[in-house]
């Protein structure tokens, strides 16, 4: 079920945005679950805040500086719970790369150390066009050149490690397509999941707001002139309670 849009809150964290710039299709959705409900959680905590402070402020029995802080404590109770599970979800995506990168590379790696395969790399490296002889490797599905070449260390073949782990994926995506696909998919999330951490701290910061000070010109015009952080409330709160204890 589809994450109902709120206006307020950033589209960059809506789960549905994730999943479009992830390219998540019906075979790899299962697989980036875990970081379209971490999407869904910081959605809707934002989506909590700006609930949270209407009602506050709205609230006759509250002062505007109440209110603020009302929301804000909000905002920090649940925090914590979204970052974390960035945070785990991050770790558990990373572990599974891993695990698919060196099941992908395993069986490639043990056909390089063939007697062959070091003659195919010999010759690559003296060819003066290598990136048009594993094209044509890759077009004809030559196992035997692609996996003497990319199941070793680059430098052997005269390759950078760039071209070799762009050939290798390439290779990787045509002999094992449904491991390849799911791979690029978690890595996508992952990343995302990496870029859009920070962007939950701010919309909560943007979310809880400030009071605005309000100050009449000579003309008798109101103007904002200012504005009060929770983190000023806060501070004049325990100066004040600093006082009440001293004389109690």
């Amino acid at each position: 079920m589809s994450t109902e849009i709120n206006t307020s809150v950033n589209a960059d964290l809506h789960p549905d945005t994730f999943l479009a710039q992830v390219g998540v299709d019906n075979d790899t959705a299962p697989f980036v679950a875990p970081a379209t409900e971490a999407f869904e959680s910081a959605y809707a905590y934002i989506g909590s805040i700006y609930a949270v402070r209407e009602a506050a402020f709205a609230d006759p029995t509250l002062t505007p500086e109440a209110a603020l802080l009302r929301t804000d404590d909000h905002a920090n109770a649940k925090f914590a719970a979204v970052s974390r599970k960035f945070d785990s979800t991050i770790a558990q995506f990373t572990r599974s790369i891993k695990g698919m990168e060196a099941d992908l590379t395993a069986a490639v790696k043990e056909q390089a150390g063939k007697q062959v395969s070091g003659e195919v790399r010999a010759l690559m490296q003296k060819s003066p066009d290598r990136v048009a002889l594993l094209e044509k490797a890759l077009a004809e599905k030559d196992e035997e050149v692609l996996s003497a070449v990319l199941g070793a260390p680059p430098m052997l073949s005269g390759l950078t490690k760039e071209l070799h782990a762009t050939f290798l994926r390439a290779y990787n995506e045509q002999r094992r397509p449904e491991t390849s696909k799911r791979l690029k998919a978690l890595t996508a999330a992952r990343t995302q999941l990496e870029n859009k951490g920070g962007l939950v701290l701010r919309e909560m910061e943007r979310a809880v707001g400030t009071i605005p000070v309000i100050k009449q010109d000579k003309a008798g015009v109101s103007r904002i002139v200012g504005k009060i952080t929770p983190r000023e409330v806060r501070d004049k709160r325990a100066a004040s309670a600093a006082v009440y204890k001293k004389h109690a």
